[in-house]
């Protein structure tokens, strides 16, 4: 046995000597090229083509001595690197339904992370200003954004945060329908969800039980992604309506301070007041959340229905074949899908109320005389 893996042993030492030949010849001639004094790459350079060239060689190596192990013993790799290929796809699928997965591809980890670089710029400048205020400014300023980020928090109760949100309504026509698309998505996904469940009860009539089970799980499969994707959309959505907020306010400010209007900045009617302001955007806010509990809700009232289904076609059978069909795990994925997706909602809520959150010094900051 030993004899005969020799010559295959022998193969892989001259391959890896031949090469890691070359490499040092590379080495050396690049140092001869390269005298002291010259322009030569820095140890860094040259150390970085040198890992370089020897990755390429233990690839090469690694190539050659595979090909040579299966013409000499048959080992069927080739099949066994499918398995695992299939195996790392399903993995990717697994990671790519994830609410963060999703909310990446969509942009909103950028969003937020703009949000928060006006947050931080509008703070800095607010303490600028502040400096130069009397005391008594001062405290009155102090209380003023203590009463904006309790305005932000959209969790408490202030009492008249109910003001209509139509005194920020859109008069540029480039951005008229934002909230009306919000409420678009919103009522596609809910449609979408519903259209997934229905008639699932139907479809697995007279099916036999491993066609029911796989039918089962393979709906709820789709419900969950779909419920993913649609709340990580919206979540993306309502931050950009939050950016776009931002940067209204800003334009109207710089359009006060200038006297000119930038056509390339959001127009929105806002009102003087800045607690006016602050109520605007908690409204819209709460609204936006309101959809996105909604669409969650949705998705896992569409799960508990095919469940139900699931449930009424597994007894029919049973009755029929007078014999009981084991426990099967669609239960257990019908649950552990609805509280995945009651998770992603509270995230969702969450980045949403984090956003808010950043504009507070915005509207403060924007409100008071440039020094």
């Amino acid at each position: 046995m030993t004899a005969s893996y020799n010559p295959i042993i022998q193969h892989i030492l001259l391959l890896t000597a031949i090469n890691l030949d070359n490499v040092v010849f590379f080495r050396l001639e690049n140092s001869a090229s390269n005298p002291p004094g010259s322009n030569a790459p820095s140890i860094l350079e040259t150390g970085k083509a040198f890992t370089a060239k020897g990755m390429q060689v233990l690839e090469y190596v690694g190539k050659e001595t595979m090909d040579l192990l299966i013409s000499e013993t048959g080992i069927e790799v080739d099949k066994a690197y499918k398995e695992g290929e299939e195996q790392n796809d399903e993995d990717q699928l697994s990671e790519e339904m994830t609410f963060d997965r999703c909310f990446y591809i969509y942009g909103g980890p950028e969003q937020l992370e703009e949000l928060e670089a006006l947050s931080s710029h509008y703070a800095l400048l607010f303490n600028r200003r502040k400096a130069k205020l009397s005391a008594e400014q001062k405290s009155e300023y102090d209380a003023k954004l203590k009463e904006i980020q309790q305005l932000f928090n959209l969790s408490s109760e202030i009492d008249g945060s109910n003001a209509s949100s139509n005194k920020g309504k859109t008069i540029k026509r480039g951005n008229e329908g934002s909230s009306d698309e919000m409420k678009s998505l919103h009522d596609s996904s809910v449609s979408k969800a519903a259209d997934m469940a229905a008639g699932f009860t139907s479809a697995l009539t007279g099916l036999p039980v491993n066609d029911i089970i796989q039918r089962s799980a393979g709906r709820l499969e789709s419900l969950h992604s779909e419920g993913v994707h649609r709340l990580s959309e919206m979540c993306c959505f309502a931050v950009s309506q939050l950016l776009t907020f931002g940067k209204s306010i800003i334009s109207g400010a710089n359009k006060t301070e200038d006297g000119e209007d930038d056509e390339n900045k959001v127009n929105i009617e806002w009102p003087e007041d800045v607690s006016a302001k602050a109520e605007i955007i908690r409204t819209n806010a709460q609204t936006m959340i309101g959809y996105v509990e909604a669409v969650s809700n949705s998705f896992v009232t569409g799960i508990s229905d095919v469940t139900e289904a699931y449930q009424a076609a597994i007894k029919g059978v049973s009755a029929e074949s007078h014999t009981a069909v084991p426990p099967t795990s669609v239960q257990e994925k019908a649950s552990a899908f609805s509280e995945n997706l009651r998770a992603d909602q509270t995230t969702a809520i969450h980045k949403i109320q984090d956003g808010v959150q950043f504009l507070a010094y915005v509207v403060l900051s924007t409100s008071m005389n440039a020094a």
